[in-house]
């Protein structure tokens, strides 16, 4: 058998858990090239090349896991974001096309600003705060970034994510802790969050790949907004006077956090809305 023959081959078994070949085919693409460690390039011009029983095995031995509702960032350990491959695994979420939005709205915000900080709340793989900080450095941006996350593995993810894509570590703050209960020696001019936001309500309905990700990093009681209700509740510990925050929230949600921040007398917050034009992001630009 050889690429080309695989590639038809397993995109068509794909199909039982996509329904759609065209999905299929890019996912059994990328499960070979990461097999045979081979780039886009290589998988065409090769095609015709005969695989070895060897790589044949390794190659079903992935596509059995995705049959088995396996996301292919965690069979590759591997999903990019905002033009950087991050590491990921199972202890941390895998970074979605909408968190990269977050990222504009808070570089719109920064574009004129300098030696400000920013704490990022639930870092996960490190994706915002390690983006953010990639950034900065190519505008030449004195900016300090700080994240924090309660697992423990998540934070070796974080610190390998920093050192792969920033080349060191301690270019970021990363702080293992428990946000909602620790206070920060000084305050910070911004907080940017993609906290968990997932109603349980809501998980019998949703697709089946969800299983696999760190459930404390989707879903955050009935109605989705227990996180967002506490760390609302303590913000100010953490943001200096005329602060601003940045937070990705459900699409049916915005109502709720605006009422929850009216009642903690937080002001000048408005929801935003995403490509697809749906409420996703709760934004403050001065919490005074």
């Amino acid at each position: 058998m050889n690429i080309n023959d695989a590639l038809v081959k397993y995109a068509k078994i794909l199909e039982k858990i996509n329904d759609d070949y065209k999905v299929s085919y890019i996912e059994a693409q990328t499960i070979i090239m990461h097999v045979l460690n081979i780039n886009k390039i290589k998988l065409i011009t090769d095609a015709l090349r005969e695989l070895t029983q060897e790589e044949i095995n390794n190659i079903e031995e992935l596509i059995e896991r995705r049959l088995n509702y396996e996301p292919i960032s965690y069979i590759i350990n591997k999903k990019e974001f905002y033009g950087f491959n991050f590491y990921v695994d199972n202890n941390v979420l895998i970074p979605r096309p909408e968190t990269e939005e977050l990222i504009d709205l808070v570089l719109d915000y920064t574009k004129d600003k300098n030696n400000i900080s920013i704490c990022d709340i639930g870092g996960g793989s490190g994706n915002i705060a390690i983006t953010l900080k990639k950034i900065f450095l190519e505008q030449n941006k004195n900016i300090d970034i700080t994240t924090i996350e309660i697992s423990q593995s998540a934070f070796g993810v974080i610190k390998k994510n920093a050192i792969s894509i920033l080349g060191d570590e301690k270019s970021i703050n990363i702080i293992n802790t428990d946000a909602l209960t620790f206070t920060p020696e000084t305050r910070f001019d911004i907080i940017v969050s993609n906290a968990p936001y997932v109603p349980l309500r809501d998980k019998d309905s949703l697709q089946k790949d969800l299983d696999f990700e760190p459930q404390n990093s989707l879903y955050s009681g009935y109605d989705g907004l227990d996180f967002y209700k506490s760390f609302l509740s303590v913000i100010k510990k953490y943001l200096k006077d005329n602060g601003a925050f940045f937070f990705e929230i459900g699409y049916d949600q915005g109502e709720a956090l605006i009422d929850i921040c009216d009642s903690l007398n937080i002001k000048n917050v408005l929801v935003k809305k995403d490509l697809s034009g749906k409420d996703r992001f709760l934004v403050c630009d001065d919490i005074n």
